[in-house]
């Protein structure tokens, strides 16, 4: 497994158009559940990203299909970066 953070904001358009905003960003993070991806945190912020989330995927892969399925949902708009624990890092870098 890997592990993901995904950034994301609602697209501005979505904003104008959904009476129930909150209700159909539920129903869009269900992309979540659907491709059987465990999300360990999901944050609500106060800055340039409306949500952050914290996941685990198989690969790289299934990440690029939930980001497509995100952003073709026209609700939000991600960036996705991958991580590995800080310990891990400064054992590759020496």
């Amino acid at each position: 497994m890997a592990t993901f953070i995904m950034a994301m904001t609602i697209n501005p358009n979505a904003k104008k158009s959904h009476p129930n905003l909150s209700h159909t960003v539920s129903e869009t993070l269900d992309v979540f559940r659907r491709n059987e991806i465990r999300v360990t945190n999901l944050y609500a912020t106060l800055g340039r990203y409306d949500y952050l989330a914290v996941f685990d995927a198989a690969d790289q892969a299934l990440a690029f299909k939930l980001a497509s399925e995100l952003n073709n949902s026209g609700i939000l708009e991600t960036e996705t970066w991958p991580v590995i624990p800080y310990e891990d890092f400064s054992q590759i870098i020496g």
